[in-house]
């Protein structure tokens, strides 16, 4: 999706609400196709609406619900999965990666080298305009398996090297521990990458009363049942 896409909705919110929106959020639905969760101040609080490409807004609960707890639990992914991490982990691993190879500490090198390939393949995918979509949530998944197990390595490989730490103040190991443990802090800043699954189903029960928010909070007359989820819909 183009930005001018995320642009146009915000126009289009503007023109139906006479104020423009303070975040879009584009997502997937299946009946409407992309569609964009915009937020609009209403007073010290936010209103909720959701439209289609054209400016009609979503109307049904349970399309609303599953769009809204959808993008919430893309959003947890790409936290856990160390997204958010990126920009500054991988130069923290560079530097890992170049002592250890200065060091000779192959296990380091290899370990290093592994999460620095492992976010360079999840970087594409979080870059520019995201779509809240299963394909997305499924492509963040597979990609967190990988840094996860990295990860672990990454963590034994630090334990191994603080093992061997003499203590001496000239211990030439000491900077290559203390690059490998602030790498690994960057990447769990967010949540775990190697808890993924655990990280994302915890964040449903988030995700069930941001969509209970939204509803409640929605700016247009709403039709269907009251209360369904996407665990109803499972």
């Amino acid at each position: 999706m183009e930005p001018f896409a995320i642009e146009a909705a915000a126009a289009h919110i503007e023109e139906r609400l006479g104020v423009p929106p303070t975040a879009v959020v584009p997502a997937r639905d299946l009946r409407r196709g992309a569609v964009f969760i915009c937020a609009v101040p209403r007073g010290e609080a936010l209103g909720w609406i959701i439209i289609d490409e054209a400016g009609a807004p979503l109307e049904e609960r349970a399309a609303i619900r599953q769009v809204v707890e959808l993008a919430a639990i893309c959003e947890a992914a790409e936290e856990t999965a160390a997204a958010l991490a990126i920009d500054a982990a991988l130069p923290a691993l560079a530097a890992a990666w170049r002592l250890a190879g200065e060091l000779g500490e192959d296990d380091a090198v290899l370990a290093t080298h592994a999460m620095y390939q492992a976010l360079e393949e999840l970087q594409p995918l979080v870059q520019g305009v995201r779509i809240a979509e299963p394909g997305y949530l499924d492509a963040l998944a597979a990609a967190a398996g990988l840094i996860g197990d990295r990860f672990d390595l990454l963590k034994e490989t630090a334990g191994q090297v603080s093992a061997h730490l003499t203590g001496g103040e000239l211990d030439p190991l000491e900077p290559l521990a203390e690059q490998l443990w602030g790498a690994i802090r960057i990447l769990a800043r967010e949540g775990a990458p190697d808890r993924f699954r655990e990280n994302v189903e915890g964040a449903m029960g988030a995700a069930r009363a941001f969509a209970d928010d939204v509803v409640e909070q929605y700016l247009v007359p709403l039709s269907g049942p009251a209360a369904e989820t996407m665990e109803d819909d499972a």
